[in-house]
């Protein structure tokens, strides 16, 4: 897994808002609920819980992104805590929180199955939890791919298969069986934007803790540039606006709720 604290994810992270915004829409936390953001990174969506005055903890591996997430919050006065911690490990007593939120966080868990039972065993029975995954498909969701196949030749190992795929919703059921809650499933999309496709990869490429932790690996190797260019352009192909940068990812809002 890559350090998340590298580089300057919080840049990244104002284009995954509109994600955040609609999942706390469809959370609705009321004034006074506990609300936890698991890997809340820059607190994105325990900012948002936090301004309909619910009472909101968050919760990521990443120092340097809890004391984003913490200024943040105390600039708008919100009654936000941030904590460095473990998805898979949340060091919080069984049924504190009434609502569970994570956007683009708890997928990333090596351990998908501990992730996924830690958020269940937090909740409240008659709470309600939602997270975020992508869906494949698209420009970014390709360039990803390449810089995957890459990273495998460059250390001589296979491309790492993912533990789970959380994007398969009949996987997600199953999960969701072992640990008593039933799901439902919301898609949508996401737009990324910049002046030019160009500027989109450099940005991402000086500022994405992924993208940090690929280079030396890909330079060391001599693989850097060319996968870099091959990469750039499939967003250059997969651009929606002919006048500046446009390229949209599908993602899937997957909402839990204990049984009975």
């Amino acid at each position: 897994m890559p350090d998340w604290g590298l580089g300057r994810y919080e840049l990244i992270a104002a284009e995954l808002e509109p994600a955040a915004q609609r999942v706390v829409a469809m959370a609705n936390p009321l004034r006074g609920e506990r609300v936890l953001d698991i890997a809340c990174g820059t607190g994105n969506a325990a900012i948002l819980a936090a301004r309909f005055r619910a009472s909101v903890t968050g919760i990521d591996l990443a120092p340097r992104l809890v004391e984003v997430a913490r200024q943040r919050a105390a600039d708008e006065g919100l009654d936000a805590t941030f904590k460095v911690g473990d998805a898979q490990h949340l060091p919080f007593p069984d049924h504190s929180f009434d609502v569970v939120l994570s956007i683009f966080g708890l997928i990333f868990a090596p351990d998908r199955e501990g992730a996924f039972s830690e958020l269940v065993r937090v909740l409240r029975p008659t709470g309600r939890a939602l997270f975020t995954t992508w869906l494949p498909g698209g420009a970014i969701d390709r360039m990803m791919g390449i810089f995957g196949k890459a990273m495998a030749e460059a250390t001589g190992e296979s491309p790492p298969q993912p533990a789970f795929e959380w994007h398969d919703a009949d996987a997600v059921r199953a999960l969701a069986g072992r640990h008593g809650v039933e799901v439902a499933f919301h898609d949508s999309q996401l737009q990324f934007k910049g002046p030019s496709p160009d500027e989109y990869f450099d940005r991402n490429t000086l500022n994405h803790p992924m993208s940090l932790s690929m280079r030396p690996v890909l330079e060391a190797a001599g693989l850097f540039e060319d996968t870099s260019e091959e990469a750039l352009q499939v967003l250059r192909e997969g651009n929606e606006d002919p006048q500046a940068f446009q390229v949209t990812s599908r993602y899937r809002v997957v909402q839990i709720r204990p049984r009975g």
